[in-house]
């Protein structure tokens, strides 16, 4: 199992497609279930539900694993098949709700404009960052979780969260400046 380890997920992935053998799924699932676990506890805030989403997920993973035609980053394709599947199920239990903005003003936002704010951003102490993100909508965490801790690039979220690249620049903007305005307010306490 340790000469497993050195193998990566593209030649794990290449392997179960081209030969069959769903034992190297679990070197896959190893790697793998932490990860999605924890993503889901951050979104759901419910442990139990958490491990049941977990499985879910993978088990998605797995069986759509032959419908990969072009394998360039396999764990970007589980984060957003995480991400994808808890926002189906937050919508259902209706604890996921977007507010509808006039998506027009934020058409023009560069992607340089974006990554200014995003070292504004990283230039906070992680632990305020910690206290104070979990104050935040659910849908804020989602997807500023989205894009600075998995780093999806902004047409993924659009496609995840089912809107627009414009409002999901204006989605994130507005989520930096909530965050912003928490962070201002801990450190004034």
């Amino acid at each position: 199992m340790d000469s497993n380890i050195e193998i990566s997920d593209k030649e794990i992935v290449e392997q179960i497609i081209t030969t069959g053998d769903k034992q190297l799924f679990n070197i896959l699932y190893d790697r793998y279930v932490d990860k999605v676990y924890h993503k889901c506890l951050l979104l759901t805030k419910d442990k139990e539900m958490s491990k049941d989403l977990t499985h879910d997920i993978l088990i998605k993973v797995f069986l759509n694993l032959s419908k990969l035609k072009k394998i360039t980053n396999f764990s970007l394709w589980v984060h957003s098949i995480t991400y994808n599947h808890c926002i189906d199920y937050l919508r259902l239990k209706n604890k996921f709700k977007h507010e509808d903005y006039d998506e027009e003003r934020f058409e023009n936002i560069s992607e340089q404009e974006i990554e200014q704010e995003e070292q504004q951003l990283k230039e906070i102490q992680l632990s305020e960052l910690e206290i104070v993100f979990e104050q935040l909508k659910q849908e804020e965490r989602l997807i500023l979780l989205m894009r600075y801790q998995d780093g999806l690039p902004i047409k993924a979220i659009a496609r995840a969260v089912g809107a627009g690249e414009s409002a999901v620049k204006m989605r994130l903007k507005r989520s930096r400046d909530h965050l912003a305005e928490l962070l201002t307010q801990y450190r004034n306490i």
